[in-house]
């Protein structure tokens, strides 16, 4: 991709950021005309319907929404895992012939996969997440609060954010997809499962489905924001250590 220069000499204003956006842009339409999209959404939509109406007359808003929402934690978290940790070394052919022939950054790269899979995660989780809350509401139990609903909400956005950076992280660590995908579903489910037996509740996505029906229903917890803190610092740290190790590593 050539960048584009201006009378001055210097590139133009958005040039630099071209291959970024192509990467991107790229990596978002082959997700999106994947069949496992296709198939995903609709076992996702299909099971919450199934739930919404199942539970009319004796489901309450929020048990209905916490276990709709733990969908994601424990089953559909496997697709993200897929997805995300094989992004970066299942290209490692078209990675080294790009960077050698200088068309793309090591930069440009990584930070439009991380940015890449976690929108197509938020995306996803957001049309999954819409048809639960849509078919919730018109449930006849008022036991929910707006605020605290949206609060549960971003939580486990958080949460799929935190599983689909490490994924990335691992994928560039990682010498092959295979690795990559053990060593996510190993570490998520120790996360969710083990964590809370050995004092590290805070990052464990099961524990923060326990305090969903009492957010969903307005009560706030200092616990919450800890989580959430917890969380956006294991974000954080793992873009920024494997996009330093990514930038050093022989490609």
């Amino acid at each position: 991709m050539k960048s584009r220069v201006g009378s001055s000499g210097r590139p133009e204003r958005g040039a630099a950021a071209g291959p970024f956006w192509a990467i991107v842009q790229a990596d978002l339409r082959s997700l999106f005309r994947s069949r496992i999209t296709y198939g995903w959404l609709l076992a996702a939509v299909f099971i919450q319907v199934v739930r919404t109406l199942g539970s009319h007359g004796t489901g309450t808003v929020s048990d209905i929404v916490s276990s709709g929402l733990g969908d994601f934690v424990y089953i559909w978290a496997l697709v993200l895992v897929g997805l995300s940790a094989s992004s970066v070394s299942s290209e490692a052919g078209e990675l080294a012939d790009s960077i050698m022939s200088k068309s793309v950054t090591r930069t440009d790269y990584v930070l439009a996969k991380f940015a890449a899979r976690i929108t197509y995660s938020l995306v996803t989780f957001s049309v999954v997440t819409a048809v639960l809350v849509g078919l919730s509401l018109k449930l006849e139990v008022g036991d929910y609060d707006p605020y605290g609903l949206a609060t549960a909400i971003l939580l486990v956005a958080l949460a799929l954010v935190t599983l689909t950076t490490l994924g990335v992280g691992l994928s560039v660590v990682m010498p092959s997809s295979v690795t990559a995908i053990v060593a996510l579903l190993v570490l998520w489910y120790s996360m969710t499962v083990l964590f809370p037996v050995v004092g590290l509740g805070l990052l464990s996505p099961g524990s923060l489905l326990v305090l969903l029906p009492d957010l969903v229903g307005g009560a706030f917890s200092w616990e919450v924001w800890e989580t959430a803190a917890a969380f956006a610092a294991v974000t954080l740290a793992s873009a920024a250590l494997s996009s330093v190790y990514f930038y050093m590593k022989d490609v």
